[in-house]
């Protein structure tokens, strides 16, 4: 399947201009023709450079001096906490000599010891001016809740008007932290991890971003287990809870064109979708998950026509997963996620009654990816009838152990019957480095026509 050429992300970007950074240096000895370009280019030359690179074009040459000190600035801090003296002293220097705005903060780790570090974090977020792109992660959540309202408020206020990406770790965010009702004018990408979310907080925090288009709620504490999430701009969202049954609802959504969810419960949890006519990337889903449109349960009779990539983690359960993909009759391209821990006894594998058909496996199903494929019967079993039954199949990958061979791959082909396949176009790739793990961060890139496929590989 050929791929869309994606759009430049802000790391391709960055890439190139500190390739171009290095042949400044390198020309300057001979001629030095970028410095004649206006200030406001060679500013944001500088500005996308790291903030060691960028203070260091002041030794380039004269004209270049007084450029740093102007440029929007990015800070990015590594484990630079307030109660380090050393680090908080020059971090506030940089901030007093800095007369430009700020492009970007970056700080992890920050520990909050006493009043005297909280005062001074909030004095680094009133310097901040113009701030397009927030990243700060707290060392824990404070068991104090004045703390953590006084943090939450800070970073409420924090350039609000301005900011375009914002990553926020490690805060209690309560219902009594209101946000105002235009907050985050100009936010397009939020991301709140290892936080304690109230559902009023989040509320007023969804209709304060009048743009929003990308949410990643990961590892996240809700008191009551429910999380509900609306908003007529956002087009990605990205959902995990850090513990005990989940409930998501997602509803007023006519952008959403994917919903990235991991469910790490027992059973029980419940996913209820309503009002989101443009969804067509979906998961990874457990069986156990019951999802709602609206208030009626997904099923044959209620099927979803919009999705066209879904993921599911499963054991190799072949009844309990066709149940789910009859409720997805569009579908295009499915992920299997085989749990290593849960093995079914799989025994006989037979072409399925066409009195109870799975429409997408006759009419729209041309991609399968099995991960975590460990060639065992049952997952040779679970397998096989795809290869049996996908009337339309074109590829079918399997990620397989490091230390697959040749001959390992001949004997999987020949337990899969390949050449029995119901469809004759499908071919078939074993290969290694697909995981089960999700790398959250690619949720922001809207660009990835499929994002599983980045998820899956190394």
């Amino acid at each position: 399947m050929e791929k869309a050429t994606a759009a430049p992300t802000a790391k391709t970007r960055e890439s190139a201009v500190r390739s171009l950074w290095k042949w400044v240096l390198s020309s300057s000895c001979n001629g030095d023709i970028i410095s004649g370009l206006p200030d406001a280019i060679l500013g944001t030359i500088i500005s996308l450079l790291p903030t060691k690179d960028g203070a260091r074009t002041q030794a380039i040459s004269l004209r270049w001096r007084p450029l740093w000190r102007s440029a929007p600035l990015n800070l990015d801090l590594d484990a630079a906490l307030p109660s380090d003296s050393a680090r908080a002293s020059l971090v506030s220097r940089i901030l007093s000599d800095h007369s430009g705005p700020a492009r970007r903060f970056r700080c992890h780790s920050i520990r909050l010891a006493d009043d005297h570090d909280r005062a001074l974090l909030d004095g680094w977020f009133r310097a901040l001016a113009n701030l397009q792109e927030l990243d700060v992660s707290f060392l824990r959540p404070s068991p104090r809740p004045e703390t953590d309202d006084a943090v939450a408020s800070s970073l409420l206020r924090l350039a609000s008007s301005t900011l375009v990406m914002a990553r926020i770790g490690g805060c209690n965010f309560s219902k009594q932290i209101v946000p105002s009702s235009s907050i985050f004018p100009r936010l397009k990408d939020l991301e709140l991890h290892y936080v304690s979310l109230s559902e009023e907080f989040l509320h007023g925090l969804l209709s304060g971003c009048r743009v929003l288009e990308s949410l990643l709620l990961w590892n996240v504490f809700a008191a009551t287990g429910r999380i509900s999430i609306a908003s007529p701009t956002l087009r990605s969202i990205g959902f995990r809870l850090c513990a005990g049954r989940a409930e998501l609802v997602v509803d007023n959504t006519p952008r959403l064109e994917r919903l990235l969810t991991v469910f790490v419960g027992s059973g029980g949890d419940t996913l209820r979708v309503a009002d989101a006519p443009r969804l067509e990337i979906l998961g990874p889903l457990s069986p156990t998950v019951q999802v709602l449109q609206g208030m009626i349960p997904v099923s044959s009779a209620n099927s979803v026509h919009t999705v066209k990539i879904l993921a599911l983690t499963s054991a190799p359960q072949l009844n309990v997963v066709l149940d789910v993909l009859k409720c997805f009759p569009c579908l295009e391209k499915l992920y299997v996620i085989l749990q290593k821990d849960l093995k079914m006894d799989v025994k006989h594998v037979f072409h399925h009654d066409p009195l109870d058909q799975v429409k997408c496996l006759e009419t729209n199903l041309t991609e399968m990816v099995f991960v975590n494929y460990l060639g065992c019967e049952q997952d040779v079993g679970f397998a096989k009838f795809f290869v049996l039954n996908a009337a339309v199949l074109k590829k079918i990958k399997f990620g397989v152990p490091r230390n697959y061979n040749n001959e390992w791959v001949a004997i999987q082909r020949r337990l899969l019957e390949v050449n029995n396949r119901a469809s004759r176009d499908a071919e078939f790739e074993f290969e290694c480095g697909l995981d089960d793990f999700i790398n959250y961060l690619g949720i922001h890139d809207l660009s990835l026509t499929d994002p599983f496929e980045c998820f899956c590989s190394e």
